[in-house]
């Protein structure tokens, strides 16, 4: 016992410490750059390509891919279990060996994609230019990526460095010039170049060309052009340089002044408790050297909710622990309820000896499920507490009485602690990226019941035979307070005498009456879920520390209308802020606290920061959508509120080959959803239009040699730009691109007043050898697993149908006369509802395989076949208990609130274990069947009580907290505790009476085989 204190106590420091697990991603990114490229020249040359080459590797679960302009992502997600980073090898192999990318795209960059834990965000924002906040951000993120505990630091927003070199079409005509041999000239000019070396006598001379143009003064200098009479022409006197920041329309704001984000991450050994320390630290060292104006500001620290949740845990854990001690207390004798309450710390200790070698650290899983098992854990020192304390209560001596209580449990805290742990261990097999994450849930669980099964089979019984006699007490308040024990006891005891036995009595003469009412039970409990009178959430939305505004505006819009919406909402929120801060709640410290806003072309993210603990982010959410208008302008926006937003309960997936087939289907599907009661806010991933030029050769062009290729790269080089070169500088290559000036990029005209430059050296219009027509293109497109896509979403209002009832429905309704109609397409589920599918299979199939385990246990030990079937038949009415649990408390069904079911199923078949143990032990020592199912009711009537009791209270203050930190565990201790709460009864009322059933069927099967009883289960009293 010592060593697990001691080494428990020790390691406790060393555990990772983060507000939530890792998840497993399982996922590879392809992204591939193709600058100036429509979405359909993309998807054409980029992302099918890719696709056709990596498609047939194994491993591969599904491939998503986006074309976008001038960007083409493949998202490949591997098969569970197989190994990414050989699946990354093996794809990086694969995109590498294609030879027919565009020459203008760039090289594509493939990456596994891995989980960082952001710390938080160190917000740097002030009245300075845009050079000076980029340089000042990339010195302070250098630094700050260089102190302990911190991995990565990235620098969000701040546009890239470039040098533009802008010749008007005038000038180009005026000097005879073509974009060629402005590039040309700049390649030729600025360079650095080795020349080897001069081997000397004294020595070798590196001979170095160094004329690279780093700056637009440099550039200005460089010589474009020399006339006869050897007079120079200047790049600066031919073309305005730029030396700025790419064409890239973005904005950031902090409380109303430019900024950029600081965002902090660790990828390895995270502890965000010291990382806090550092940051804060960091940030009021750098304070007093930042420029006039600048300001420094750390917020969405992550160790704030960290430390808010672990005392929420803690609190909850030891009320929890304090509860289930009066409850010993009352009924058992003080010593051994003391010493079954250190069983639980030593368990607890020594769960933490070995969690460090099993990759779970302390985070909100870990810690909810130390105060999961805390209820779970006592049942076992209970049981043989209590045996052994009924031994002593004959007046056997105290070494002799451990000894042979030890002994008449044995086999049931065995076997009950192994089908216990049986049934946690699916939750460590469950799909998803989430679920992988609670696998912290079964591991702590595991350990915990493996040591508390070392506790009291060999550690408590070690205490308990040093107890003496019971002394009475000397004081008269504990006089008063032990004959108030007594009488909890002993009326525990006359209970179970006076009106359970009897009450199980009449039960057992009308056993069939008995089976039929809890057959009723369940099945009503399987109505109303199935029914719809639960509400279900793969994820239970989690209230987070901050508000997140995410509006999306309509592809190819005005920056300005973008950077208008922007200030909206931000507007609002500031008012919110003044009225929030004012309330009487928040006299001591602010509700809310800063501000951050940021735009660009088509998105627009508003982030509202809180300061105090309990702050009521949804309500802040619903306020700021309404305060901030219609924003009748945005294509969707979304208020955010969770630490997990999972998006609209319904998600859709069309894929088809003919893209027209897609647009009409989606039309279908979004009059489908709309016909339901409670459906709104429905739309599709298909954006609006954009008009493209497509360009056409005229057959003049021949006879002047011009072709479409030719035309094709002067308007991309007028219009885009030419790369002339990329140079280093800083920390950056910045690209330097010969172009246009943006008055002349502005208009469709511009492209007719261009002038085409001939393979002979002449100019001509580009009216005269080519031509162009206007058609409808796309913003984005998306394809799954080869075939192009769209989705639809649709949401449902909070008493509206459940979403699966409506997908349901459609899949049965419309789906079949829609493959008729298009006999191409496909359609899928995605999101959260196809999760939460896959995860219920899974479930299923685990649990199937744990009771099929359990089964082969408990014949082994009870030498029977059906006797396991009467252990198992707890598990259902457990579930029958959290369905009621749920509807009696108001909770959604979530993925916690299964894998609450699933320790619920451990839980419950324990006390059945016990009682059917006690009732072989008196059929072997001849006693008649009624009477033995009588006796073995009321002896275990008060370990089953006890333990369901104290698992119950045990979880009460988590089950009653109110605080927003705690509500995603409610839903498992809702499962647990009603579950266990519900399975008593069973135990003590239905078991005995399935056990007389079964009596009943062997008897009249003994008679049909004409009085010949060779049934395995009964050929002799002990099965």
């Amino acid at each position: 016992m010592v060593v697990l204190v001691i080494g428990g106590l020790y390691n406790i420091p060393g555990l990772d410490k983060q507000f939530f697990p890792t998840p497993v991603v399982d996922r590879i990114s392809i992204a591939m750059p193709f600058p100036g490229a429509s979405p359909r020249e993309v998807e054409e040359q980029i992302c099918v390509r890719i696709e056709e080459a990596i498609h047939d590797l194994d491993g591969i679960k599904e491939i998503r891919s986006t074309a976008s302009d001038g960007m083409g992502q493949v998202i490949v997600e591997a098969l569970t279990g197989y190994p990414t980073q050989r699946l990354t090898n093996e794809i990086k192999t694969r995109v590498d060996a294609i030879t027919t990318f565009p020459t203008d795209a760039e090289r594509p960059v493939v990456t596994e994609l891995i989980y960082r834990h952001m710390l938080g965000i160190v917000a740097l924002a002030g009245e300075l230019d845009e050079w000076e906040l980029k340089e000042l951000g990339e010195t302070l993120r250098d630094d700050l990526a260089r102190q302990p505990w911190i991995s990565v630091v990235d620098l969000v927003s701040p546009r890239r460095y470039e040098v533009s070199v802008n010749v008007s079409e005038l000038d180009l005509r005026r000097h005879n010039l073509s974009f060629d041999d402005v590039v040309r000239a700049i390649q030729s000019a600025s360079l650095n170049l080795p020349a080897g070396a001069i081997k000397g006598i004294d020595g070798d001379i590196r001979v170095q060309t160094r004329g690279q143009a780093y700056y637009r003064e440099d550039f200005e200098r460089i010589v474009l052009l020399t006339a006869r009479d050897g007079t120079q022409i200047y790049l600066g006197e031919v073309a305005t340089i730029d030396d700025g920041f790419e064409d890239v329309d973005t904005v950031t704001r902090f409380d109303g002044m430019p900024g950029h984000g600081l965002f902090a991450y660790v990828t390895t050994n995270p502890d965000v408790v010291q990382s806090s320390r550092v940051i804060n630290e960091w940030v009021a060292k750098q304070t007093p050297n930042l420029p006039e104006g600048a300001t420094l500001s750390f917020w969405r620290d992550a160790a704030v909710p960290f430390k808010g949740r672990v005392e929420t845990l803690l609190k909850n854990g030891l009320g929890g622990l304090l509860l289930v001690f009066l409850v010993l207390v009352l009924f058992l004798r003080p010593a051994v309820a003391v010493w079954v309450s250190v069983g639980i710390a030593v368990a607890f200790l020594g769960a933490f000896f070995l969690l460090p070698y099993t990759g779970v650290g302390l985070n909100m899983i870990s810690l909810f499920a130390f105060l999961l098992v805390l209820g779970i854990v006592v049942d076992d020192a209970i049981i043989v507490g209590e045996s052994i304390h009924t031994v002593q209560t004959r007046g056997v001596e105290s070494e002799s009485a451990a000894l042979s209580g030890v002994r008449e449990v044995f086999k049931p805290v065995l076997f009950a602690v192994i089908s216990t742990m049986v049934f946690f261990a699916p939750m460590m097999f469950m799909p998803g990226e989430w679920a992988h994450a609670a696998r912290g849930i079964p591991v702590v669980v595991l350990l915990v019941l493996m040591f508390s099964l070392v506790e009291c089979l060999w550690i408590l019984p070690a205490h308990l035979s040093r107890l003496g006699p019971e002394q009475p007490a000397t004081t008269p308040l504990l006089k008063r307070l032990e004959d108030w024990r007594h009488r909890c006891a002993e009326g525990l005891v006359s209970f179970a005498r006076t009106r359970y036995r009897p009450f199980l009595q009449w039960a057992l003469q009308h056993h069939m009456l008995v089976a039929g009412f809890f057959l009723v039970m369940l099945s009503l409990s399987i109505a109303f879920y199935g029914g719809g009178w639960l509400r279900s959430a793969f994820f239970p939305r989690i209230n987070s520390d901050f508000v997140e505004a995410k509006i999306v505006m309509p592809e190819g819009g005005s920056f300005s209308q973008s950077e208008l919406v922007m200030q909206r909402v931000v507007d609002a929120a500031e008012a919110l802020k003044i009225d929030w801060n004012q309330r009487p709640e928040y006299e001591d410290a602010p509700a809310i606290g800063s501000i951050l806003g940021r735009a660009n072309d088509n998105e627009v993210e508003v982030t509202i920061a809180t300061v105090s603990e309990g702050v009521d982010t949804e309500a802040f959410a619903l306020e700021l959508r309404s305060d901030s208008g219609s924003l009748s302008e945005a294509k969707e926006v979304r208020m955010d509120y969770t630490i997990r937003d999972p998006g609209k309960p319904i998600r859709l997936v069309l894929a088809s080959r003919k893209v027209e087939d897609l647009e009409a289907m989606a039309k279908d599907v979004r009059e489908a959803l709309l016909s339901y009661p409670g459906v709104f806010d429905v739309s599709d991933s298909f954006d609006s239009p954009r008009d493209e030029l497509v360009l056409e050769l005229k057959p003049a062009a021949e006879t002047l040699g011009v072709g479409l290729a030719d035309v094709a790269r002067q308007v991309r080089q007028a219009f885009y730009g030419a790369e002339a070169q990329r140079i280093p500088r800083g920390r950056e290559d910045v690209k330097v691109m010969v172009r246009y000036p943006e008055v002349e990029r502005l208009a469709i005209a511009n492209l007719s007043d261009m002038y085409i430059r001939t393979p002979g050296g002449g100019e001509v219009p580009f009216e005269a050898v080519a031509t162009y027509r206007v058609e409808a293109g796309y913003q984005k497109l998306e394809r799954l697993d080869r075939l192009r896509t769209l989705e639809v979403e649709a949401d449902v209002e909070a008493n509206g149908p459940p979403p699966r009832a409506i997908v349901q429905s459609v899949f049965r309704d419309y789906l079949p006369k829609w493959q008729q109609q298009y006999p191409d397409l496909f359609v899928n589920l995605d999101g959260e509802l196809q999760e939460e599918i896959e995860f219920r299979q899974a479930t299923v199939r685990l649990m199937a395989l744990a009771m099929m385990v359990i089964y082969a246990l408990m014949a082994v030990a009870f030498r029977s076949y059906w006797q396991p079937l009467l252990i198992l038949t707890a598990v259902p009415f457990g579930l029958m208990g959290a369905i009621f649990g749920h509807m009696i408390l108001g909770w959604q069904v979530s993925m916690f609130s299964i894998m609450g079911v699933t320790a619920c199923a451990g839980v419950v078949v324990n006390d059945n274990l016990v009682l059917i143990d006690r009732i072989n032990r008196l059929r072997e020592e001849g006693t008649e069947l009624v009477t033995a199912l009588l006796q073995a009711g009321e002896d275990r009537f008060r370990p089953i009580i006890l333990t369901s009791l104290t698992t119950f209270v045990g979880l009460l203050p988590i089950m009653s907290e109110t605080s927003v930190q705690a509500q995603f565990l409610i839903p498992m201790v809702t499962s647990l505790s009603f579950g266990v709460l519900f399975a008593t009864g069973v135990t003590l009322v239905l078991v005995p009476a399935l056990y007389l059933i079964a009596e009943d069927a062997r008897a009249l099967r003994a008679r049909w085989l004409g009085g010949k009883d060779d049934s395995p289960a009964l050929s002799n009293p002990a099965s």
